[in-house]
């Protein structure tokens, strides 16, 4: 290849996207997004429009034009050809026989065209999960797992169409979606969503204000967004102009839409504790100790206590899933030297702590 860093054509940097680039390719766009911070930008750019594929609506048909107006044409030739304008040719008389068949057939017909269009017409079967007061776990058509936080409900088709996986969402949910490039995954809230290929994330709609109402006639004020891997779009349809606003969120990161605002924003890194109840995943990224303890007190019955205040500077970088206390209290002691006594429901941590100008 030889494609200068600077000058990417924006089919190979799909590729790149898609994951369908060779090890050379891969070193080229690389070597590109390195050379210059705005090359990332157009990267980004290009992504958030192929996951948009359309502002988020699904692409029209292929229709070769002249292909189908020549058959068209030769096809209406060959009928004035056999059957001639009156007082221009042969006149044809018709059998009776051969004319009830005929409209038979235009009948027979007409009665399939309205029962293929009746049958497209058909309303799509719904599958409606409620999660009502416990926390609720299900698997979708695609594979993709679902957790219902308490009081939310799902939405979603008895099977997928083949241009998109669509699940309508008031509440919260958490999702492991199955990745499947050809057909996105969305998170429908009404006038905004989450649009994803294959990730962890979870979204949270909130019915507050009666001013916005989802599809349902809820009313919505706001849709949260906490990415855990991969990235998501989250977007909204401007009611007026039909326009999509869209935002592209990485892993740790979390972007709201609430309804005053003109589309949705990045609003920082993910809580610690944000799917904990529906993982219980405690995610840590350079937290200070003393939020980490916190954090620990919240979820489980146990007292933390130290010896020195500064311990409580100490940033750490962890991740625990479903992991019992002891197990978490006894990395935090490892990870910075400290001394851990206790037992049951109370510990005790002792040693040298941080200095805040260190962290």
């Amino acid at each position: 290849m030889n494609q200068k860093p600077q000058d990417i054509d924006e089919n190979l940097l799909l590729q790149y996207l898609l994951g369908n680039a060779n090890d050379e390719l891969r070193t080229s766009v690389e070597t590109w997004l390195d050379a210059d911070s705005g090359n990332r930008q157009r990267l980004d750019q290009l992504e958030s429009l192929w996951l948009e594929t359309g502002k988020l609506s699904p692409a029209p048909v292929a229709v070769d034009v002249e292909v189908a107006w020549t058959r068209l044409s030769e096809r209406i030739e060959r009928d004035e050809s056999s059957h001639p304008a009156p007082g221009k040719g042969k006149i044809i008389t018709m059998q009776p026989l051969r004319y009830l068949l005929r409209v038979a057939a235009v009948l027979i017909l007409l009665v399939g065209i309205y029962a293929v269009f009746k049958l497209i017409n058909l309303p799509v079967k719904e599958i409606e999960l409620s999660s009502g007061t416990t926390v609720l776990r299900d698997t979708l058509p695609d594979g993709t797992k679902v957790t219902l936080n308490k009081n939310s409900r799902l939405t979603y088709p008895l099977q997928f169409d083949q241009g998109n996986r669509e699940v309508m969402l008031t509440g919260e949910g958490f999702f492991e979606v199955k990745h499947d490039a050809a057909h996105p995954f969305t998170v429908n809230g009404g006038e905004a969503g989450v649009r994803v290929l294959g990730t962890t994330f979870s979204v949270r709609v909130q019915p507050v204000s009666v001013t916005k109402q989802s599809k349902w006639g809820d009313p919505v004020r706001f849709i949260e967004v906490r990415v855990t891997e991969g990235r998501v779009m989250l977007y909204n349809v401007q009611r007026e102009s039909h326009d999509t606003v869209s935002l592209i969120l990485a892993s740790g990161e979390t972007g709201i839409w609430n309804a005053t605002s003109a589309g949705p924003v990045r609003t920082g890194t993910t809580l610690p504790d944000a799917t904990f109840w529906a993982n219980r995943s405690l995610n840590f990224r350079g937290t200070a100790l003393s939020d980490v303890i916190s954090i620990i007190e919240k979820h489980y019955p146990v007292k933390i206590t130290v010896s020195d205040p500064a311990i409580l500077n100490c940033r750490l970088n962890a991740s625990f899933a479903n992991e019992p206390a002891i197990r978490m209290i006894s990395v935090i002691a490892e990870s910075f030297g400290l001394k851990l006594e206790g037992s049951g429901q109370n510990y005790h941590l002792t040693g040298h702590g941080c200095s805040k100008e260190n962290n």
